[in-house]
């Protein structure tokens, strides 16, 4: 579920990256650079660019993964607390337990 939860937030993620304002953007940015540097900022943004698409879905599928741990060791914790507040969880005595009680 992970997995593919991953695939769509990382294909809308690429998605709105290929749209239009945001390859105007890129190219403002390319261009706000002094004109010496103009290639050495192209060549960097490609590398950032190929550098996401090698390890972004994994790590996106990492980050939902641990948001999910999260969540689940978040309830387990509520259902503990909500359990001694309850008292399920009290430790018996000797006396609940009707065990008879050792003489020395």
């Amino acid at each position: 579920m992970t997995r593919w939860l991953a695939r769509r937030i990382w294909f809308f993620m690429l998605w709105l990256i290929r749209r239009p304002g945001s390859r105007k953007l890129q190219r403002a940015a390319i261009n706000l650079s002094p004109p010496h540097k103009r290639e050495k900022v192209r060549a960097s943004i490609i590398r950032q660019e190929k550098f996401a698409r090698k390890i972004g879905l994994p790590l996106l599928t990492f980050v939902i993964n641990l948001f999910f741990v999260s969540v689940g060791l978040t309830i387990a914790l509520l259902f503990v607390l909500n359990a001694q507040a309850e008292g399920w969880l009290i430790i018996p005595t000797q006396e609940a337990l009707n065990l008879p009680q050792e003489q020395d």
